[in-house]
């Protein structure tokens, strides 16, 4: 699967996520989030580790059900997944600047509930 195609899988996964928030279990997104740490390994760039870590740290969250924790790091993975695709100019930045928005808009929704 091409890096496009894996972040769209993700954003419909989140919107539907989202618009049922009782149909998902836990293992469902610690499963999509290890595929996102193992993506991003071997990559290199410190911006690229500093994702994985708050990756990490959203696996903690997401395990011990911390909902003000999950909603924190939702929204700062969203803010750098944005920054870091500010510059991108191809349909792979488009994509990421389109799931750094659905970070942000989960980790509202997050918030809010």
């Amino acid at each position: 699967m091409d890096h496009a195609a894996h972040i769209e899988e993700t954003i419909q996964g989140i919107y539907h996520a989202l618009e049922h928030p009782g149909a998902h279990p836990a293992e469902t997104g610690l499963s999509a989030i290890d595929n996102w740490i193992d993506a991003l390994d071997g990559l290199g760039g410190s911006a690229l580790t500093g994702l994985q870590g708050e990756l990490r740290n959203l696996r903690g969250y997401v395990q011990s059900d911390d909902r003000p924790a999950i909603a924190n790091s939702l929204q700062h993975l969203g803010q750098e997944t944005s920054r870091m695709a500010r510059d991108m100019h191809d349909g792979v930045g488009d994509h990421l600047r389109h799931l750094g928005q659905v970070l942000i808009t989960a980790a509202g929704n997050l918030k809010m509930s």
